[in-house]
Order: C-alpha cells, then structure tokens, then sequence
C-alpha cells in the first residue's frame, strides 16, 4: 500500500476525513485497502465519533435468517415448516443486514455456515453469534463467533460452558447474558452464564428458578430478561412468568404475567420501558404493539399492527433500534398477501407510526433472531 503525505491530494486533512466518514459502513472494509493512512483512519475509534458528530452514522440491523441456496428466498414449504427448519430438509441459515439509515439490504460474508436457530447480540461496534443447532448434526452447539462489521472479519471466540439452543439472550452493560433454552437431549435448561466479548471470557450466573426453554432475552433498564419459556414436563406449554438478573444481588428475581396468550416478541426500548410485538388470531382479534406497566398493571395499548401484516400466533423477530427522538422499532413478521413470505416493518416510537420496509425477494426468508447496531 502506497501511503500518501495527504489523505486526498489536494484537500486539507480534516476535509478529507469527512468526506471519507460519510462513505457507507459496507464499504469500509474496502476503504482500509487504499493505503496506510486511510486504513489507520477508519480503524480508528475517532474515525466512528467523527461520523456521529458530522451526521453520517448508520442504524444497521443483523438477521439471522433461513436462506435457500444461498439466498433467503421462499423454497414452497409451508409456514410452519419454514418458522421450525422442519420438514424434508432444514433450512440452511444466513447473516442478512439491514441499513435502517440507507434503506438498503446486503448479505454478510461468513466463511462458515451460520447454525441454524443462532441468537445474535451486539456489543459496543461488535455482532456476537451464539448457539444454535450444528447445520450438519442438528445437536445444539456451544460455539461462539464474534464480527466486526466495519472490517467484515469474523474470528472464533471461546464457546459457551455448555451447548444449548432456543435460549433467551441479549446484552447488557457490554456484555452478553444467555439463559434457558434446551441441551443435545431436548431438556429444558436453567442455567446461564454472561460473556465478556473484550476479554473473551465467560462467568457462570446462578440457576432461574425455573427451566425456560424457547425463552425471549432482551435488556430493558439495564437489567437482562428470560420471558415465558417453559419446562420439559410442560412441551409446548409456555409459562407467564419472567425473570430478571439482579447484577448487584447476584440472584435472579421473578415477575409474573409477563407473557401473552399467543406468543409476542418482547423488545426493550427508551426509558427502560418493555414493550412486546403480538399478532392476535387469524381471521382478527388481539393484537398490536403494548407496554408492561409492572406488576400488577399489566400491559396497555401502544400501537396497532401495521397494515399488511398476517394475524395469528406465529413468530416475528422485532429489535429497537437508534435512539432520542429517533428511536424505532423493526419487526420482520409474515406478510398477508403473500402468505408465508417475511417482510420488514419500521415503527417510529414517538410519533407511532408504522413504515413498510421495502424487502427484496433474496431477504423474505423466517428471521430467528436480530440485534442493532450504530456505526
């Protein structure tokens, strides 16, 4: 690499910095090809300020999402089939990304396959990947890997104590919590444990109260949330209760009626405020987007469902995303017109209106799990 006396020939540095900070984050790892200079610029964490203050950052959104020969695309199974990776042969899984801020889709370069059913979660400018099921065996794996979006580089990190999948997971106080979910014999586990993803290690947490398998995680207050989930004696039968983890008690604390008839994706937004994403019973009824008040107070109404939207106790992956004034929820769920196909909704938190995210076909396959990020 050639390094230039001058960022751009010509220009003042500090103009030249800008206008290289206003480049797309899905070109940076190209911009660190140029030169020395260039590369030392945008590896900087100066460079990442400097794209806050003068309005360039950008909202991205990872999926884990169910792919089809490369691409997510819609292979004519039916919904459950397509929402569980059963059927003839499970769906292959992908990384897909979402630039809230550019509206605009791409792929994630991965090297390896991506289990299936992963839990994502972001730390600081990081994307850990967790868990999941072995594409090859389908036992639930332990295994860790951590990308940096700016440079697209993905290393393998230490994996979790045990394997598990279908577990709650989420970060909070840059660190990631995983807990629940079901071990290689399908046992409804209580463990959980947190990550350290700039030291690279794990601490174990003491047991829930209970076993969660298929459990929601999210942080909301800076606490981290294992909601509903149920037992091994109770397949399928999914509690109302959650739990949260009381860092400076060391012990996890129990909520009741946390949890909807139907099922609901829970996200934490401003303010420490729960809010969960549900979508009724076919053919109408309840649904909409509501607000745990605490205990005993219940939910309340926020926002209907967008329109467009299929009704029905399905899964959706919902993540909040941005913040202040510009604080918005994206909901991937299944469009009504077209069936089992996904698509991409936006809603704005404070005005509480809903934009329908224009959603190429390669990017309409089941989302599993999601998390934000702010480059």
């Amino acid at each position: 690499m050639e390094c230039y006396r001058e960022l751009i020939p010509g220009l003042p540095d500090d103009i030249a910095s800008d206008c290289i900070a206003r480049v797309t984050v899905r070109f940076h790892s190209g911009l660190r090809l140029v030169c020395r200079r260039w590369r030392d610029l945008v590896t900087a964490s100066d460079f990442y300020r400097l794209r806050e203050r003068i309005g360039a950052a950008e909202d991205l959104i990872f999926l884990v999402q169910a792919c089809r020969g490369g691409d997510c695309e819609d292979d004519g199974a039916d919904e459950g089939e397509k929402g569980c990776g059963i059927g003839s042969q499970p769906p292959a899984y992908g990384l897909s990304a979402y630039n809230v801020t550019r509206e605009s889709w791409h792929r994630v370069a991965t090297s390896e396959a991506v289990p299936l059913f992963a839990q994502i979660a972001s730390v600081g400018r990081k994307v850990v990947l967790l868990g999941g099921w072995d594409p090859a065996s389908l036992d639930p794996t332990a295994e860790v890997r951590v990308l940096d979006p700016a440079t697209g580089g993905w290393r393998r990190r230490t994996p979790m104590a045990e394997p598990r999948s279908f577990f709650a997971c989420g970060a909070v106080g840059g660190r990631v919590f995983v807990a629940g979910g079901h071990d290689a014999q399908k046992n409804a586990l209580r463990t959980a444990e947190t990550y350290d993803p700039s030291a690279d290690e794990w601490a174990a947490l003491p047991d829930m109260e209970e076993e969660r398998d298929e459990c929601q995680g999210m942080e909301a207050g800076g606490r981290f949330w294992a909601v509903s989930g149920y037992g091994t004696e109770e397949q399928g039968r999914f509690a109302g209760a959650a739990e949260w983890y009381d860092a400076a008690a060391g012990k996890w604390r129990r909520e009741e009626v946390m949890w909807e008839a139907g099922g609901a994706a829970c996200v934490g937004v401003a303010g420490g405020s729960i809010w969960s994403v549900g979508f009724g019973r076919e053919g109408g009824g309840a649904g909409g987007v509501r607000e745990y008040e605490g205990v005993g107070r219940g939910w309340k109404e926020v926002a209907p469902l967008p329109a467009g939207v299929k009704r029905g106790p399905r899964p959706c992956a919902a993540v909040a995303v941005g913040g202040g004034d510009k604080e918005r929820v994206f909901v991937m769920a299944t469009e009504e017109e077209t069936g089992g196909v996904h698509r991409g909704w936006v809603l704005e938190v404070g005005p509480r209106r809903w934009t329908r995210v224009e959603t190429p076909v390669g990017f309409t396959g089941f989302v599993y799990s999601a998390a934000a990020v702010r480059l």
